[in-house]
């Protein structure tokens, strides 16, 4: 199994998409997934459509699972074949107990070694905000991916990402690639971005790939508020169906360049 995460100091950059996009794909090659929100919001149930899933029980919270109240099948919400969904609850309280309890780390880190027999990926999908369980899941991590919005503040969220690194004391080796998000040919300010991303980059984290850029569509937004991922099959308007074909396409070419 292998743990990868998406991760930006930045909000807005499309890290949710990018992981949920992600992992349904692996999940259409027949590979087992979870994807585990360690953010509040659980944004990464609307890409899915499941946003009802959320509130629909009270104690299938990853929480639930840390304090010994849930099994770990209990808080597996499938939303596609192969692809299950944790959602969590109060991050910041128990980032608080995983500082002054040690053993709830090392709880996390036998959940996540049981999680092993039973799937090929795990992904954790984190918010712009840190905290002590940001630090453990990173940890474990065998891959980070950075998603970098192609503008001023996208390129600040990237250098925080890495001085977070630094200061929290993590392996900046375990960020594998970077993922620039929201190029257009037709604007200076993503290209000049581009460019100083990768300057950066190979200044700050030489060892990572950074990848081609993701360009801004529109569609995905459009396909979102249906509850549609880029991945699904189904029946939609002509200029809509073609939009999604090329995003498809434009996605598969992405996600072959990603080796873990």
């Amino acid at each position: 199994m292998a743990i990868i995460s998406t991760f930006c100091k930045k909000g807005g950059v499309g890290k949710t998409t990018f992981i949920g996009y992600l992992g349904h794909y692996y999940a259409t090659l027949g590979k087992k997934v979870l994807i585990v929100s360690a953010d509040d919001q659980n944004s990464i149930f609307k890409i899915f459509g499941a946003e009802d899933k959320i509130f629909e029980e009270n104690d299938n919270y990853f929480e639930f699972l840390i304090a010994g109240h849930a099994e770990l099948g209990d808080v597996l919400i499938e939303v596609r074949e192969n692809l299950y969904l944790i959602k969590t609850l109060n991050t910041d309280k128990l980032s608080m107990e995983l500082t002054f309890k040690r053993a709830q780390e090392k709880i996390i880190k036998t959940i996540f070694e049981e999680y092993n027999n039973f799937f090929d990926y795990v992904f954790i999908d984190f918010p712009p905000s840190s905290s002590r369980l940001t630090e453990i899941l990173l940890d474990l991590s065998d891959a980070v991916l950075i998603v970098v919005g192609l503008d001023s503040l996208g390129l600040n969220g990237f250098f925080n990402s890495i001085q977070y690194f630094i200061d929290s004391d993590l392996d900046l080796d375990r960020i594998k690639y970077i993922v620039p998000n929201g190029y257009s040919k037709n604007k200076r300010a993503p290209k000049t971005s581009l460019e100083k991303l990768k300057t950066q980059s190979t200044e700050f984290t030489p060892n990572a790939v950074v990848l081609p850029p993701l360009q801004d569509k529109s569609i995905i937004k459009n396909i979102q508020d249906m509850g549609i991922s880029a991945f699904d099959v189904v029946e939609l308007p002509p200029y809509d169906r073609a939009n999604k074909e090329l995003l498809e396409k434009d996605l598969k070419n992405l996600f072959n360049l990603i080796k873990i």
